[in-house]
């Protein structure tokens, strides 16, 4: 594992702020086998990527005989990065970045998409009514090229707004750093999901969207990480999703440990909040988070207008199935949820 550059130096200044789990084991009481190390990482810090902390902090990697290093890299652009450059081995991050990034050359795969759908809303200050009158307006994303710039797009052309001339897109950084922005007017909206979107409405920011009602399939939350990594260490992988669903099995039953877990890695003690965002986000994890073929398509299908190798793509060159397949076949999925 080597750690190269400025994204290096990122990480390296990242992992100072990794959250390990409380008294987690360095290895399982009786193991013969010391841990697998794997460098996981992952973007913003909002609920749809709870299960990788909850996986985390109930020791399910562990679990699975591996010593994760999670680490928080500010937005799914940095961890894309440093996925690419191997200074992170697993990585959730931005679906259409991975496919745009696959497209342009990269080495990145797939292997896992919590969600299928947007999850975002779009809120505004209080006298914009519509979204109409965020013409000439300044809308704040996490970063260029993220899901949630990708998703707002979409959303402006149904609503008969040209992103590229008839308001401002601002990269912000967090959702919350969004928030923060709204409420000093440097934005006069943004993209938000998770606990920033009740903190929002609470403060009296006024939601003029929710882009889930685009109706569109996208692979939310992904996990992504490099052909070369998988063909080397697929039983690494295959263990380290076998956390994952029981993470998001776990996750859905466990409220009260799912709502410490919130807390704990999006800073927030408003009980309202974290009840708002787990609620929303149980609701919508997949049992067995893969991607469909529709959710690669729309991504190629907006990429298309810039990156010409996505007009003719097959969806499935960007998603590595066959561990999923292994793991629904063996029956893990339906012992988990008693069916």
């Amino acid at each position: 594992m080597r750690i190269t550059g400025s994204i290096g130096l990122l990480l390296m200044t990242a992992i100072i702020t990794v959250f390990p789990a409380p008294g987690a084991p360095t290895a399982l009481a009786g193991q013969a086998k010391p841990l697998i190390k794997v460098v996981a990482g992952y973007g913003s810090a909002d609920g749809a990527v709870a299960p990788l902390w909850f996986a985390k902090e109930t020791n399910l990697f562990e679990k699975r005989g591996l010593d994760v290093l999670l680490v928080g890299m500010g937005t799914g652009a940095v961890s894309l990065r440093a996925l690419i450059t191997k200074d992170l081995e697993i990585a959730s991050l931005s679906g259409s970045g991975l496919v745009q990034a696959a497209l342009q050359g990269a080495d990145t795969v797939i292997i896992s998409a919590a969600i299928n759908g947007f999850i975002f809303k779009v809120f505004a200050a209080p006298e914009i009514a519509s979204p109409a009158q965020l013409k000439g307006k300044k809308l704040g994303v996490s970063r260029y090229g993220a899901t949630s710039d990708f998703a707002v797009r979409l959303a402006l052309k149904k609503w008969g707004l040209n992103p590229e001339r008839d308001l401002s897109i601002l990269q912000i950084g967090t959702t919350q750093d969004t928030v923060r922005a709204m409420q000093t007017k440097m934005l006069d909206a943004g993209v938000l999901s998770g606990t920033a979107s009740l903190i929002a409405r609470k403060a009296g920011f006024r939601e003029l969207g929710d882009l889930a009602d685009l109706g569109l399939h996208y692979p939310m939350a992904p996990i992504g990480t490099t052909k070369s990594y998988l063909q080397k260490n697929e039983g690494v992988v295959k263990e380290f999703m076998l956390a994952y669903i029981e993470a998001i099995h776990d996750f859905k039953r466990n409220k009260e440990a799912a709502l410490a877990v919130l807390k704990k890695y999006t800073r927030n003690n408003d009980r309202e909040v974290l009840e708002d965002s787990y609620s929303d986000y149980a609701n919508k994890y997949l049992p067995l988070p893969i991607p469909t073929p529709d959710a690669i398509r729309t991504i190629l299908t907006e990429l298309s207008t810039t990156v010409p190798a996505a007009k003719n793509a097959d969806p499935e060159q960007f998603v590595a199935r066959k561990i999923a397949r292994e793991i629904e076949a063996s029956g893990f999925v339906k012992r988990l949820y008693g069916n």
